[in-house]
């Protein structure tokens, strides 16, 4: 299970420990809506159609990465070796393969990119095209390794004579010019333009944590310059901070166990409003009802997810258990509410 399947499951130990440890989501939830602009802008999809939000999600994520210098992680790489493999065995072995070497140029060409510097995120405009179209075909191959193939990938779609062009050209109209938007609005330095201006060392794309292990796999979105960043892409701001988001930012804080990266700020980047709002780790602890202090969190939350019968039944409702109900759809990066 990764973070965001545990947090799925109410009963699994990662779950249970982070509605004991740190139940008061609603006051992260409360001071991050507070610390929203009134008018903050909003980009939505230009489309008559129903945008494919979850593909647009890790799209824009994805194409943060390449700004960042991190265009390629495991997640994509791996995605197009399983995808030749699945679509081979759903449709043809020579669908498969031309699914395969369509993914093969579709990482050397991502590879290519040069990252950013100096706050200028956005390319010439062709280039962004291109590049916006690669970030949402590496979407479907990403999709194939966190959640295998499903029906309507459009992978399934191309044929034994395709090639990544053909693949890109499947990318819906709407689609880079929605990217682009957002790659605008990151230029700016109160949202993600100062990250542009660190040395490449200091931003960590999908980092992995010792932890990371012990729910099968976790891998967050961005740090830099110690700040841990997860990007979210809703369109509904409004509805935005409910438990499983703010959990799910505690998760990859508690699971560094060793304090590898240093960590001293987390919060969330809304991709769509160009907003990024951040507390220190000793405030958002606090705001949540940490009883620990981080170092006993993470060593509480190691014993935990190593030896889950020796997790304490959870107590009866505290005064500061949040009073969210639900949980988010399974996707992570956009509800497209």
């Amino acid at each position: 299970m990764s973070v965001t399947s545990e947090l799925s499951e109410p009963n699994s130990p990662l779950s249970r420990f982070l509605r004991r440890e740190l139940p008061a989501t609603a006051r992260v939830t409360a001071s991050l809506r507070s610390r929203m602009p009134l008018r903050a802008p909003t980009v939505v999809p230009q489309s008559t159609q129903r945008p494919a939000y979850r593909s647009l999600g890790r799209a824009i994520d994805r194409r943060l990465r390449v700004a960042f210098g991190s265009p390629v992680d495991s997640a994509l790489q791996e995605g197009v070796l399983y995808a030749g493999l699945d679509v081979g065995q759903a449709s043809t072995r020579s669908a498969g393969q031309a699914v395969h070497s369509a993914g093969q140029a579709l990482l050397s060409e991502l590879k290519g990119q040069p990252a950013a510097y100096g706050a200028t995120l956005l390319r010439p405009s062709s280039q962004e095209e291109r590049l916006d179209r690669l970030c949402f075909a590496a979407s479907h191959f990403e999709e194939i390794f966190r959640g295998g193939l499903k029906p309507g990938n459009p992978l399934l779609a191309l044929e034994p004579a395709s090639v990544l062009d053909d693949l890109l050209s499947q990318v819906p109209a709407y689609v880079p010019g929605d990217i682009a938007r957002q790659v605008e609005l990151a230029q700016a330095d109160h949202a993600l333009g100062w990250v542009t201006q660190l040395p490449l060392d200091q931003r960590v794309c999908a980092p992995v944590f010792s932890g990371s292990a012990d729910v099968q796999g976790a891998d967050a979105d961005f740090i830099a310059d110690g700040r841990l960043i997860d990007c979210k892409a809703t369109v509904r701001p409004e509805r935005f901070g409910e438990r499983r988001d703010v959990h799910q930012l505690a998760a990859y804080l508690l699971l560094d166990y060793e304090d590898t990266y240093a960590l001293d700020h987390v919060g969330f980047y809304l991709a769509r409003q160009g907003q990024l709002l951040t507390w220190t780790t000793q405030e958002f602890l606090s705001l949540l009802g940490a009883r620990r202090p981080l170092p006993a969190l993470r060593a509480a939350l190691r014993q935990a997810l190593t030896n889950p019968t020796a997790l304490e039944p959870e107590p009866g409702p505290p005064g500061l258990r949040g009073t969210q109900e639900g949980l988010f759809d399974e996707d992570d990066k956009d509800d497209g509410a």
